[in-house]
């Protein structure tokens, strides 16, 4: 994408899409913001399609899947916004809220750092190489987004909880094959929250 690496148009997208639940409390109602998620979800699941037959939509699917990333990876982050959306909106906001952001930041921050810091390389058979340092970040991040939920929606996320979640994030992010940490550790996040 016009001499940016995909790597880092992916952590923006990462970060930045995954904020949405911080907007949660201005809707009023569930179905508006569901449908937006579900729409940004169908979006997503529609571009590959998109691309065999309009070069805008190719050359979307290219500026941020390739080299070791996939445009699933993608796909199941809508799903995971589409899926917590409705979690928040119809059971309890923060658990949900605290999936997505630990999602965005700790995911999303933390391959940036392992990237750009990350030394101490490691790989289980199934998943994609990964840092120490990385993996560290993806704690700290989780963490972080742990706490601005609690901020948001007015949970107190005590130092168990946010260990506790930071270790399931950074967990399940270096054990998930490819792509389905997108998935994988909204869920674990969610389930420690909860």
């Amino acid at each position: 994408m016009r001499g940016v690496p995909r790597t880092l148009v992916r952590d923006v997208l990462h970060v930045g899409a995954g904020v949405w639940p911080l907007g949660w409390p201005g809707w009023r109602g569930a179905a508006a913001p569901i449908a937006v998620a579900a729409v940004g979800c169908a979006g997503l699941l529609a571009v590959p399609l998109l691309a065999r037959r309009f070069g805008w939509a190719s050359r979307l699917a290219a500026s941020v899947s390739g080299d070791d990333e996939r445009w699933s990876g993608l796909v199941l982050y809508g799903i995971a916004a589409l899926g917590m959306t409705v979690l928040g909106f119809e059971r309890s906001a923060f658990p949900a809220a605290a999936g997505l952001l630990a999602l965005a930041l700790g995911d999303g921050l933390g391959g940036l750092a392992g990237r750009r810091w990350g030394r101490t390389r490691y790989r289980l058979p199934w998943a994609k190489s990964k840092t120490v340092e990385g993996s560290l970040a993806v704690a700290f991040f989780s963490a972080a987004g742990i706490v601005l939920a609690g901020w948001r929606f007015g949970v107190a996320a005590g130092p168990g909880l946010l260990l506790v979640g930071a270790v399931a994030a950074a967990t399940t992010e270096a054990v998930s094959p490819r792509s389905a940490d997108n998935l994988a550790v909204p869920l674990a996040v969610w389930a420690v929250c909860c």
